[in-house]
């Protein structure tokens, strides 16, 4: 009970607290994008890099690449490639994306791992490179910054995870958020999970997600954020060392942003 006291204040404290906001950091990965991103205690590729600490539940050698199109415009899409390595004493993750166009553009590459605290307790770093281009007379800006995560078992169906980007917002100009989850493992084939997000001059969004693996190499995800308001879906296929996945968001306003992912797993 008391474990679990600590970390509902934990929650609390950190998503209403920090006046934080949407961070450079675009989320990457259709798996987490089918669930709208309340993936931050779940493990997985992509999840590693959403909250590092998930690295210490990483087996093996993993590579991917991944791209999100948001609203359907070419010019918002984000590019990247990321790899876990797991096989090692200390996991080690590594993420490059590329967001913008030839007016504007972001280049984002991070180093991340992660330590086992105590027996259910992990806790996972990045440190951040952030590079901003711009056309014309506008001035390129370059920052270094991190990240961390930590994720707790509270039972062993249920797990908490934290994760907090760029706490040195009053030492940069780079905005910060918070996002915190909840997952239930009802069975190896369905799972729920819940979670919130804030960012600076943000409103908080609690965001759900349920994924379904109703074949063996077959999963279907669903889920929903409230902010901004949007409808989340995907699938995901698993083909010996590959796994595909594709997610979709709806919003109302802005219509569809969607993301494909490619993991190869070299070694499990």
């Amino acid at each position: 009970m008391l474990r679990i006291g600590a970390v509902l204040l934990f929650f609390v404290a950190g998503t209403v607290g920090l006046d934080a906001g949407q961070p450079l950091f675009v989320p990457h990965g259709a798996t987490e994008m089918g669930v709208a991103f309340s993936a931050t205690a779940t493990p997985g590729h992509w999840s590693c890099f959403n909250n590092q600490a998930l690295l210490t539940d990483a087996t093996g050698i993993s590579v991917s690449a991944s791209l999100e199109n948001r609203f359907l415009l070419s010019g918002l899409s984000s590019k990247a490639l990321s790899a876990v390595i797991a096989s090692t004493p200390v996991p080690l993750g590594f993420v490059a994306t590329h967001y913008g166009n030839g007016d504007y553009y972001c280049i984002f590459t991070g180093l991340c791992s992660a330590v086992t605290l105590m027996k259910g307790m992990s806790l996972g770093v990045q440190v951040d490179y952030i590079s901003e281009r711009s056309a014309g007379d506008y001035r390129d800006v370059s920052n270094v910054t991190f990240e961390a995560g930590v994720t707790l078992t509270l039972s062993s169906s249920l797990t908490a995870g934290m994760h907090l980007s760029n706490p040195l917002k009053p030492l940069n100009s780079l905005p910060s958020a918070v996002d915190a989850a909840i997952q239930w493992r009802q069975s190896d084939d369905l799972i729920l999970t819940l979670g919130s997000s804030k960012g600076s001059r943000e409103p908080l969004s609690v965001q759900c997600g349920i994924s379904w693996r109703i074949l063996d190499r077959l999963t279907i995800r669903s889920g929903y954020m409230s902010s901004p308001s949007a409808f989340s879906f995907g699938l995901g296929v698993r083909t010996g060392s590959l796994q595909t996945d594709a997610g979709f968001l709806v919003n109302s306003r802005t219509g569809l942003t969607s993301s494909v992912s490619l993991i190869w797993t070299v070694r499990e």
